[in-house]
């Protein structure tokens, strides 16, 4: 039994004071080597506290075309705080620097980064009311889960993606984002829309294919049974928000501005280790 609730315990723990600490157990871990885990630092903005480095390439972000991500680290942290029993999970906020000349006007890192402290404050009060998500995380997250398990890898991961991308993306566009993104073939594309519900469905639809294409690189055999449990589960996550046949809607809006981006888009050449 926890003796503390995870809001209050991930408070204790992200503090400048136990950053040297930190790096200590992430050495410990070998999660990340040396060099990286000496460049994490310490930020606070609005109350929130998190750690953060910056690479200058996709290795540790493990997304095409991502240029910041929370990653979520399981950790012992006896030796920092006593409260806590049990597996531990550290976010830790991932930013990569925009390198490529035609991709800097384009991308704008500080609203990366505000997607993803939105996610942070999201992920902390969720564990703090649902505890259980750290061993859910564990087990059914796309990386680690067994092909036993890939119905309720797909419930879980579907879920993170309607619960915690959707408000994020809801504020990007609230915020002043509205550009929509294409790589392909070395080449970056770019257009824009005003309209909201694309916005977000657009982005969503991503998600989504992003995710079948990461089970489907682990458990290439089951294919057509994986894009079946996907469809399933987000026609199903998503009827109350986007109605009946969630999963064809977003395909069309997928489509739509895809096409929209290949014809009428701007276009920029980008090597592949850019993307």
């Amino acid at each position: 039994m926890k003796k503390s609730g995870y809001k209050n315990t991930y408070h204790s723990v992200v503090t400048k004071a136990n950053l040297d600490k930190i790096k200590n157990i992430l050495n410990e871990y070998e999660y990340y080597d040396k060099n990286t885990v000496e460049q994490i630092e310490y930020e606070e903005k609005d109350n929130l506290s998190y750690f953060i480095f910056t690479v200058d390439s996709a290795e540790y972000i493990g997304r095409r075309g991502a240029y910041a991500m929370l990653d979520g680290i399981f950790i012992e942290i006896n030796s920092i705080i006593q409260q806590w029993e049990g597996i531990f999970y550290l976010p830790i906020l991932i930013i990569r620097k925009i390198t490529n000349e035609n991709l800097k006007p384009i991308v704008d890192p500080d609203m990366l980064k505000e997607h993803e402290l939105h996610h942070l404050q999201h992920i902390i009060e969720h564990i703090d009311q649902y505890p259980g998500y750290i061993e859910e995380s564990r087990k059914y997250n796309v990386g680690s889960c067994t092909y036993a398990d890939i119905e309720k890898s797909i419930k879980f991961e579907v879920s993170k993606i309607f619960s915690s991308e959707l408000p994020a993306l809801i504020s990007d566009y609230e915020k002043g984002e509205r550009d929509y993104y294409l790589y392909s073939d070395g080449l970056a594309s770019i257009t824009t829309s005003h309209d909201k519900n694309e916005f977000v469905q657009y982005n969503l639809a991503q998600y989504i294919a992003k995710l079948r294409v990461a089970y489907i690189d682990r458990f290439s055999e089951k294919k057509a049974e994986i894009s079946e449990y996907i469809a399933k589960e987000v026609n199903k996550q998503g009827e109350k928000r986007f109605g009946e046949n969630t999963m064809a809607k977003l395909a069309i809006v997928l489509f739509k501005l895809v096409s929209l981006a290949q014809s009428n888009g701007k276009h920029f050449e980008i090597e592949e280790s850019y993307i």
